[in-house]
């Protein structure tokens, strides 16, 4: 009798591999939705925390930074309307000096008028003995003259360089306009742009600084140089005999004094020089702040975007698991109702097994009685009798086991039909393998005592085939 399809039945495992791998898609699909949630979740910190610590910085340059810069561009450019509006200390006691040596060159020519007169005078008393003297007076009158044309030269230069002041107090002017409009910039720049611009007020400060330390030292010079240029005059005004001496040495000075206001034009020169290049600067400066505003404007337009498409992963992935756990729920419902049925039919099952096994152990006992009434049949029976009742006998039980094992068949047959669907069931289940484990550990010890039982049956009956068969052999 073939008895494959109880082993297969009995037997545990043979499983799908298509339902392990929609397992494996689920716990992967679970695995990853909790994992971009954490991602998620911990991206959206990070740009809280850094979107609060943007906050608090801007809050802080507004309070602390702010406030000082425009301490300090109040303070420059009341200094810039202070130049603006009144010249400097030293180009009022440049003037102030101005007007004395034109005062003592006019007493000197005054006073030169009045030698020449004398001195006309004593020619014509003098006569011709005196034309020395002329001639000397006529080079101190050249002299004279050469004098008044270097102090025009030296009021021209003054001119030139009261001029270049002025050009000097419009490009301050512009420069305060400047930082008026960068003061209106610094309003809404993040604490690096603040700190660069910080640093360029602060050169322009010192700029300014050294502009003015650097006029303060010129007027000084001039100072002193005005001083020996009156002390000179006095002297001249005093020492009329040695006025040929003297106008030389103020020749000298002169000169010198023009060297020192052709050093005074190229510093001037210089200064509008590094006032352009400090305007450039802040053109670039200007333009970098532009460059970064428009480069927040895009990290915000960036972020915006990044939060709106957040919102809405989050929002699609929260609908698609409420669906995927009311799925679980309806599928986890429907598996604990099939496996209460399956556990109602196990039970039915070993009940019929507990029957099929007590009917099996009174086959068992009935056969070992009737293979003790075999052996004692020789000493009693006659050969041919008893093969006759010993083979009515065998038919009986062959015809009486057959008839069992075919509804045995039949139940079994029954039962692989009702339990195919639930094999497909457990196979899509996820936990099939602990109730694989399960069903394995209730169905394998009967099979085991079921198939024990069936190779004692088969020894018992070819014990008694053998036992049958040695009288018939004896006898022929």
């Amino acid at each position: 009798m073939d008895h494959a399809n109880h082993t297969t039945l009995l037997q545990a495992g043979g499983h799908n591999p298509i339902p392990d791998r929609m397992r494996e898609l689920l716990a992967r699909a679970a695995q990853d939705h909790v994992y971009e949630k954490r991602t998620q979740g911990a991206v959206l910190d990070e740009l809280r925390q850094r979107l609060e610590g943007m906050e608090w910085l801007l809050r802080e340059v507004r309070e602390r930074e702010l406030s000082g810069l425009n301490g300090t561009l109040e303070s420059v450019h009341g200094r810039l309307d202070d130049i603006a509006v009144r010249p400097p200390s030293w180009a009022e006691s440049l003037a102030q000096h101005v007007e004395a040596v034109r005062d003592h060159v006019d007493v000197v020519g005054e006073r030169v008028d009045a030698v020449g007169e004398r001195v006309g005078s004593a020619g014509e008393t003098a006569g011709e003995g005196m034309g020395g003297l002329g001639e000397r007076m006529d080079g101190l009158g050249e002299r004279v003259d050469g004098l008044g044309e270097q102090l025009g030269r030296l009021q021209a230069s003054m001119e030139a360089a009261a001029v270049r002041f002025t050009r000097l107090d419009r490009s301050l002017a512009e420069l305060a306009e400047r930082a008026e409009r960068v003061e209106d910039g610094l309003t809404a720049l993040p604490g690096s742009v603040q700190e660069i611009v910080g640093a360029v007020a602060d050169r322009l400060l010192s700029a300014v600084e050294r502009v003015n330390d650097k006029a303060d030292h010129v007027i000084t010079r001039m100072d002193d140089r005005m001083d020996g240029i009156e002390s000179r005059v006095d002297r001249v005004d005093g020492h009329i005999v040695a006025v040929d001496s003297r106008l030389t040495s103020v020749d000298g000075r002169i000169e010198t004094a023009d060297a020192i206001l052709a050093d005074i034009d190229t510093r001037m020169s210089d200064t509008e020089s590094r006032l352009g290049g400090l305007d450039v600067r802040l053109g670039s400066v200007d333009t970098r702040l532009e460059s970064v505003d428009s480069h927040l404007e895009s990290a915000e337009t960036r972020l915006g975007g990044l939060d709106t498409r957040l919102g809405d992963a989050a929002t699609r992935h929260d609908g698609r698991f409420d669906t995927l756990d009311e799925r679980l729920d309806d599928v986890e419902g429907r598996v604990t109702s099939r496996i209460d049925a399956v556990d109602s039919r196990l039970t039915a099952l070993d009940g019929r097994a507990e029957q099929a096994r007590e009917q099996l152990e009174a086959v068992d006992d009935h056969v070992e009685a009737v293979n003790q009434r075999i052996g004692q049949l020789p000493a009693t029976l006659a050969i041919g009798d008893v093969h006759e009742r010993v083979g009515e006998l065998i038919s009986a039980q062959t015809g009486d086991q057959a008839g069992r094992f075919d509804l045995l068949d039949e139940r079994l047959a029954r039962a692989e039909a009702a339990l195919a669907p639930l094999a497909d069931m457990l196979r899509t289940r996820p936990d099939r393998e602990q109730l694989t484990e399960a069903l394995g550990e209730v169905v394998e010890p009967a099979h085991t005592d079921l198939t024990r039982r069936l190779a004692a049956l088969e020894e018992t009956m070819l014990a008694l085939a053998e036992a049958l068969l040695r009288p018939s052999r004896t006898t022929d």
